[in-house]
């Protein structure tokens, strides 16, 4: 399983480390391999002795109250068609520089 984690620098000189997304989990070192050592430990540590549930939540979510609320903007069409203008120039700009990275 790869982890992404948040090295800083403390200018009292320790190193911490942090999972993202995971704020409670951190651990302290004099050096980054301390902190990435002591994260490790940590983090395996609540994994073996935790899990991992779904939690269904009986609310709508709260974007959808947005939904419509530009429906008589006369700029939301013109918008719409700005934003696909540019989804698509970068998308073919995206497909340009995957074929190249494959073709190397």
């Amino acid at each position: 399983m790869t982890m992404y984690m948040l090295i800083e620098h403390k200018p009292e000189g320790r190193v911490t480390a942090s999972v993202i997304g995971w704020p409670a989990i951190t651990a302290q070192g004099n050096t980054e391999d301390e902190a990435i050592t002591s994260l490790r430990h940590a983090l395996t540590a609540q994994l073996r002795a935790a899990k991992v549930v779904p939690l269904e939540l009986d609310i709508e979510p709260p974007w959808l109250q947005t939904i419509g609320i530009f429906q008589h903007d006369p700029f939301a069409h013109e918008l719409d068609a700005l934003i696909a203008d540019y989804r698509d120039e970068h998308a073919a700009e995206d497909l340009r520089a995957d074929v190249e990275d494959h073709a190397a």
